[in-house]
């Protein structure tokens, strides 16, 4: 049966990050929409915050319609579960190699209360990767010209959203699966397996770096038609 499906881009990505799986999904006959985040990119006098980047996606599966299978990747994972909360038409969570809050944790009180020691903080208070490790970690499974073409289109986010805490984790009520990458160097494989899979109603694991959106769309939107 065809079920729409929802995509949530990372931090400092854009739906373009879900480029290789929507034709997969739409051929396979499920409508998709892919969100641009409004934290990306954003005013820094004005920053958008958490809650502001899970309206974005509420406004997605309202307009979709009917009930969905709602993915979120990375920094993604904060929003989809802050996004379905108290929602009836959300059929599945999906959290690919993402961070998968409690009620009452935000992704900076995940990651130690500081940024990664590989995330540059511009002068504006924006954050930005750095470009040689995401060249190594955050795309390692890629080939060269996907490597360089997705870090080129990587653009500054406000930090608002990473301190933000969430107020009910929608996955204490509907259905998730947590999709472990095994060889993950942003998030490590050790900390999806053993604080966030535990929280998913079931787990899968890829081969693949932090971004199997890119090396793996195949896997990627074969787990979601079976979400």
């Amino acid at each position: 049966m065809s079920r729409p499906v929802v995509l949530v881009h990372g931090a400092w990505g854009g739906s373009w990050s879900w480029e290789r799986v929507v034709p997969l999904l739409e051929a396979a006959g499920h409508r998709v929409a892919a969100v641009d985040l409004p934290s990306i990119d954003a005013d820094p006098a004005d920053p958008p915050g958490l809650y502001d980047d899970a309206a974005a996606v509420g406004a997605a599966i309202d307009a979709l319609g009917e009930p969905v299978v709602l993915c979120g990747h990375s920094y993604g994972g904060m929003v989809i579960t802050a996004a379905a909360a108290g929602r009836d038409d959300v059929e599945r969570l999906v959290y690919l190699c993402a961070f998968q809050p409690d009620d009452g944790e935000s992704l900076f009180a995940l990651t130690g209360n500081a940024p990664a020691p590989w995330i540059r903080v511009l002068d504006d208070g924006r954050t930005i990767p750095d470009r040689e490790h995401s060249l190594r970690t955050g795309y390692a499974d890629c080939d060269e010209q996907t490597r360089v073409a997705c870090i080129d289109r990587l653009r500054p986010q406000v930090a608002r959203p990473f301190t933000e805490t969430i107020e009910h984790a929608a996955w204490h009520d509907i259905p998730s699966t947590y999709v472990v990458c095994s060889q993950d160097a942003s998030l490590p494989p050790s900390v999806q397996r053993d604080v966030f899979a535990p929280r998913a109603t079931s787990s899968v694991e890829l081969d693949a770096s932090h971004s199997p959106m890119h090396s793996q769309p195949n896997a990627v939107a074969a787990i979601l038609e079976s979400a």
